[in-house]
């Protein structure tokens, strides 16, 4: 028997009529007898692919195509056909001048003014992040990006970002015409100051939801006065802005803040009047973290981290050591679903604390440092694992991350294997490389044939050190539709 070719059969090709589109093998057309010109002749299959179908869509929608694409590409567009020409010049202008090449400061500047007042149509995005407060050339630029953020063209201006490139002499003032936009949606300001408290005082953003603050040399009050000029913000980012020293949020409508710092300038975090605050996410390590986080009133707060170990009760609810947590009454944890948190110490005591201060999360995020001591696992703690109602009740999901597989971090983890009972996936982001014999010693050592959960599976990946939830990370407070904003 000859054997079967390996490679696969070609299509057939199928011909078709084309008056009726049907297959012409075995076929009597009933349109033969109808008038030549009755019937249309279907298009050729090289017609077909001729045809340009989003020339044919109405202009509105080839407006919003292009106002999503990159400023080039948006740009690019005009080369297409003559009927493209002039429809880059009045669709919504999306601007970036990161993506513009690379020019001179000078140059660029020029770039943007020229775009700006030459469109037609509105613009919906602005991000300006590549230019410096002084010009070699020109000069302070203040004057200048005022007068253009006061062009007719971006008065309908819905995203708005304004960094200056980083400047470490002295603060460089905001143009006042950054704050006139009432249509804001999205908003994110950086490396710059805003005008005093009595410019600020009328300022008004009824409809932004997304707001970025990032190295502002301003105080906390001026922060105060943006929440409040913003009454129906969904999402905060404060990065490492070292003026703020004791900081209030209270919004009603706020859902995720956001913390990320390189220092540790912040002296108390307080959480007031936020009914419907869902995440609270502090990226960086402890010791950059503000000293006192105080919750009063987060009814519906289900995401919490990166806390630290060492937690132990106190008559006002919970302390984070370094870092203190105070809520109003323990029951107020209930609500935390899906909790980060690192240890420095590789010890039990402070993690069954933790687990029994959020009785019910579903989900942990452990990171393990360096330099971990071997945990004392003969104290007692094992036996009174049946006190934690989330490892009887409810915790499903555990990613414990910089595991190594000596014999203190094996030990820390089968305290999960062997007395989590409903969990259902526990994965290690090992940091070694992973051989037959690494798993299988791991194996033995997790002891994960006895684990408490018959549905619990365990799964390893090699991964490099992880230090600290940053910036990659700290955008996802903004991303209110991702889940767990600590996966990676």
């Amino acid at each position: 028997m000859a054997p079967e070719s390996s490679q696969p059969a070609k299509k057939r090709r199928t011909y078709r009529c084309r008056r009726c589109g049907f297959p012409k093998k075995g076929h009597v057309c009933a349109a033969a007898a109808a008038a030549p010109g009755d019937l249309p002749l279907l298009p050729s299959p090289e017609e077909e692919e001729k045809v340009d179908g989003i020339s044919a869509l109405p202009d509105d929608v080839v407006h919003t195509i292009i106002s999503l694409l990159p400023t080039m590409g948006g740009a690019k567009t005009q080369v297409l056909s003559s009927r493209w020409l002039p429809l880059w010049r009045s669709a919504p202008l999306n601007l970036d001048d990161a993506e513009i090449p690379d020019l001179w400061e000078d140059f660029l500047l020029n770039v943007i003014t020229e775009i700006i007042t030459d469109h037609r149509g509105p613009t919906w995005r602005l991000s300006i992040t590549k230019l410096a407060r002084v010009n070699e050339f020109r000069g302070d630029l203040v004057a200048t990006l005022d007068d253009l953020l006061r062009s007719g063209t971006l008065d309908g201006l819905e995203e708005l970002r304004f960094h200056y490139r980083p400047n470490m002499t002295a603060p460089d003032p905001l143009p006042p015409a950054a704050t006139r936009f009432s249509c804001l949606r999205v908003a994110s300001f950086g490396f710059c100051s805003f005008p005093g408290a009595g410019v600020l005082g009328g300022v008004a953003f009824p409809n932004l939801q997304e707001l970025t603050l990032l190295a502002i040399t301003n105080s906390e009050d001026t922060l105060h006065a943006m929440i409040s000029a913003c009454p129906v913000l969904r999402s905060l980012l404060l990065r490492d802005n070292d003026a703020f020293r004791r900081v209030r949020i209270s919004s009603p409508t706020l859902v995720s803040l956001g913390l990320c710092s390189r220092t540790s300038d912040m002296e108390e975090l307080i959480i007031d009047n936020t009914p419907s605050l869902e995440r609270l996410l502090m990226f960086r390590s402890s010791d950059k973290l503000p000293r006192v986080v105080s919750v009063f009133s987060a009814p519906k707060l289900e995401v919490l981290g990166c806390l630290s170990d060492g937690i132990s009760d106190e008559h006002y609810g919970v302390v984070v050591w370094p870092q203190q947590l105070r809520v109003n009454s323990m029951a107020m944890l209930r609500t935390v679903k899906i909790l980060a948190f690192r240890i420095e110490e590789n010890s039990l005591d402070a993690t069954v604390h933790i687990l029994r201060c959020f009785p019910c999360v579903q989900k942990l995020h452990i990171t393990l440092a360096e330099g971990l001591f071997v945990p004392d696992i003969h104290n007692g703690l094992v036996d009174d694992a049946a006190a934690i109602e989330c490892l009887d009740l409810h915790l499903k999901e555990i990613v414990v991350r910089n595991y190594r597989g000596q014999k203190s971090h094996a030990a820390f983890a089968k305290f999960f294997v062997l007395n989590a009972s409903v969990l259902k996936v526990m994965t290690f982001r090992a940091c070694v490389r992973l051989s037959k014999k690494w798993l299988s010693n791991q194996r033995r050592l997790l002891r994960l044939r006895e684990k408490a959960s018959p549905n619990a599976r365990f799964e390893f990946s090699c991964d490099g050190y992880f230090m600290d939830y940053y910036y990659n990370h700290s955008q996802r407070s903004h991303q209110l539709s991702v889940g767990d904003p600590f996966d990676d």
